[in-house]
């Protein structure tokens, strides 16, 4: 398939690709559509991080859905509430010209009656957690013996999520008349069980790329060093990429708050999220770094899969991953779509072990960066507090003109470029 035209695909889809400029399918796009138009059983297909798995398969569950029944006719399951709202936007997107669609996106942190109410007024196609579905479920609100498809997206997030249970509850249902697609993209043995358990209507399968990989335009980097040297080293390299969009991941919510803070005090365009966050908040910062208000997202493993941000350079895992599968998708916030892209990790020397491990079972090759030196991070903090300077804001009455002057005065034989370097090597000496 060379370009979506090629499919008979609605008027109403084919649209909505014009307005967005989209002509040619990726890889995993143009092998699953045309596949899933007429496929009447269950669906397997694994492709790496960033590739356009949502496209491949909402475009022909949005052409198999009958838009003039109002019953839900399909449910589509993601691991986090920031993915639930995001595919729930390209969705409703991608079905704008459908006439008599409606979606519905249900996560936490939002009134569960309010969507209920939405829910019953007619849905035709719903975005969950699983737990959340389970609990529509028991409520009757939704009935999985009448859905016609059930979407397993990230399914291999949803294990690591601890969601192994609904997902049992979901497939082992003796009514189950539905079609299950699911969409992942690694297949640890664990979704591998699930599919040779409860996968066997006509299963078809499209498995794209290696079992376990990242993607291929990112350059792996690490650099080994001490905690004390931590934060400096951070800022010589947020310096060093300039503002270009990036996001920072800590293991915890306390170290993603502190991290913030320190990175605010430096003038850097930051925000931050984590599970604390309340939902408008989280949706706040999100909407601030997609459209380029802040270049810089500071965030615990909440923000690591699906979530997916255009232009984003570069990742770095100030602390390190906790898993393999933690650190393929967590570097897989960049490089996505074709472009390249930057995972650096810093590591402490008993850490060096499990970095390996890593690199082995990704078959990656990681560049072992040196550790800048003690002049050039002397530079770049002296650097950085010049930026503070520059945007301080003036002491306005705190000093009344008299006392103005006379500071002045004591600087007033000094040329500009003097009172400069002055500043500077007074700054350094201070700093030894």
């Amino acid at each position: 398939m060379q370009d979506f035209s090629s499919l008979k695909l609605p008027s109403s889809i084919l649209k909505v690709f014009k307005e967005k400029g989209i002509v040619s399918p990726s890889e995993i796009q143009a092998k699953t559509i045309p596949v899933l138009l007429k496929h009447e059983g269950d669906f397997v297909a694994r492709s790496a991080t960033g590739t356009g798995k949502t496209f491949a398969y909402s475009v022909p569950l949005l052409c198999r859905i009958d838009s003039k029944n109002t019953t839900t006719q399909a449910v589509i399951l993601v691991p986090t509430r920031e993915l639930c709202e995001q595919v729930g936007n390209e969705i409703f997107t991608l079905s704008k010209y459908i006439e008599g669609l409606k979606v519905q996106a249900i996560y936490g942190g939002v009134p569960l009656k309010t969507q209920i109410q939405e829910i019953r007024k007619g849905v035709q196609i719903i975005i969950a957690t699983p737990g959340r579905l389970m609990d529509l479920v028991q409520r009757k609100v939704v009935h999985l013996s009448k859905i016609k498809f059930i979407v397993f997206d990230e399914a291999d997030e949803m294990l690591l999520k601890g969601f192994r249970a609904d997902i049992d509850k979901i497939l082992a249902s003796t009514k189950r008349a539905y079609s299950s697609w699911l969409f992942s993209a690694t297949m640890p043995n664990e979704i591998n069980s699930i599919i040779k358990q409860y996968l066997n209507k006509k299963l078809k399968k499209i498995l794209l790329g290696k079992q376990k990989q990242t993607n291929e335009g990112i350059e792996h980097w690490a650099i080994e060093l001490e905690a004390q040297e931590k934060l400096n080293i951070l800022l010589y390299y947020l310096k060093k990429f300039g503002k270009q969009k990036g996001t920072i991941f800590c293991r915890t919510k306390s170290g993603v708050q502190k991290l913030y803070k320190q990175l605010s005090a430096n003038k850097f365009s930051c925000g931050a999220v984590h599970g604390d966050l309340p939902q408008g908040l989280r949706n706040k910062v999100m909407d601030q770094y997609r459209n380029g208000y802040i270049n810089l997202l500071i965030a615990t493993d909440v923000a690591a899969r699906g979530l997916d941000i255009d232009g984003v350079s570069f990742v770095i895992q100030y602390h390190h991953a906790d898993s393999t599968n933690s650190y393929t998708h967590r570097s897989g916030r960049t490089s996505r779509t074709g472009n390249k892209g930057i995972s650096l990790t810093f590591i402490f020397a008993e850490e060096r072990e499990k970095m390996n491990a890593i690199e082995k079972d990704l078959n990656l090759n990681i560049k072992y960066l040196d550790c800048p030196d003690i002049k050039d991070q002397l530079i770049n903090k002296a650097i950085l507090w010049g930026r503070k300077i520059a945007k301080e804001k003036p002491l306005g009455d705190q000093l009344d003109n008299i006392n103005k002057m006379a500071f002045k005065e004591e600087l007033n034989h000094l040329s500009k470029d003097e009172i400069l370097e002055k500043l500077l090597a007074n700054y350094l000496r201070n700093l030894k």
